[in-house]
């Protein structure tokens, strides 16, 4: 069995390594008039590094104990960490390395950040969609075993390598992004305004990803004992990437009260996101109640957040 699943993950890595080209292209292609091609193959190429680079010292940080200790306690020195079948990747980890790789990538090139995230947009999350798709290869991407017989069909369940079904989380999320793509599609030649397309892209997909984060029973990173890595990561994305719009309306004449009441009802909103989390480990809490309020405060934020970029896009509106 450890052969097989070898096997399958090594098709993964290659998988991965081959979309993630393909991605890269795909940005090159579709950021004529916005970029240079040349500028869009750097941040392509920048982003695939530091992606996989702090999204591999985020999962090393949270295991460190595991990763870097033998078992008899002594430390092992820094080499597991460039083993890369010695653990896993972090998605939120990934995320940030691909944000940081644009101002980068913006300096080497002298291209604008803005431009350069609104290139790699649609094509990022194509990529997302599809690694999720492929992720049963890895041997991740698995929910809860399902009791329901009649629930035993794809793409909402798949068999594990014991012929168990399970939610296919992996492909819930992949196919949430897949429609997201569709939306961002329609919406890319209405965005005025250079990073309004990511802006959106950014708030839009972490918005979706929160909840299904709570469903996966695989190898999950956890802090605090009860809190997923990546569920804290997307929540916290959200909170300051919408910080950000803020401030930058307010130098644009936004009324500090406005900032100041967006941003509370957006702490609130994330509250409730890590509360529930808190609420389906620690409390007795029917699930589905606990799910609809998390999906309650995901909208309500997801409504914040895309009024308010879409405001800024549009100077015109008034608050």
């Amino acid at each position: 069995m450890e052969e097989t699943y070898s096997f399958f993950e090594n098709t993964y890595a290659l998988l991965a390594l081959l979309f993630t080209l393909v991605s890269i292209v795909l940005a090159i292609v579709f950021s004529k008039g916005k970029v240079k091609k040349s500028a869009a193959a750097v941040y392509g190429v920048l982003a695939g590094v530091l992606g996989l680079f702090v999204g591999r010292l985020v999962y090393c940080a949270v295991q460190f104990e595991f990763m870097f200790y033998d078992e008899i306690g002594n430390f092992a020195g820094l080499t597991p960490f460039f083993q890369m079948g010695n653990g896993r990747v972090n998605m939120g980890g990934i995320l940030l390395g691909v944000l940081l790789a644009a101002p980068i990538a913006a300096r080497i090139t002298k291209e604008s950040t803005a431009s350069l995230l609104d290139a790699a947009s649609l094509p990022g999350l194509l990529l997302y969609a599809v690694l999720r798709f492929i992720e049963p290869l890895s041997g991740q991407g698995y929910g809860e075993w399902m009791e329901n017989e009649s629930l035993w069909f794809q793409p909402l369940c798949i068999t594990n390598a014991w012929g168990d079904w399970m939610l296919s989380v992996c492909f819930i999320e992949g196919l949430l992004t897949a429609v997201l793509l569709i939306v961002l599609f329609c919406l890319r030649k209405k965005a005025a305004q250079p990073g309004t397309l990511f802006r959106y892209a950014l708030f839009l997909f972490c918005t979706v990803q929160v909840l299904p984060q709570c469903l996966r029973c695989d190898d999950v990173l956890f802090v605090f004992i009860f809190a997923r890595v990546n569920h804290i990561a997307l929540a916290l994305v959200m909170f300051f990437a919408h910080l950000i719009t803020l401030l930058k309306a307010k130098k644009r004449s936004l009324p500090g009260k406005t900032v100041a009441l967006e941003a509370i009802l957006m702490a609130l909103g994330e509250i409730l996101c890590i509360g529930t989390i808190f609420a389906l480990d620690k409390t007795n809490l029917p699930d589905l109640l606990v799910y609809f309020v998390m999906a309650a405060a995901l909208a309500g934020m997801g409504f914040l957040a895309c009024r308010r970029i879409h405001k800024e896009d549009q100077p015109c509106i008034a608050d």
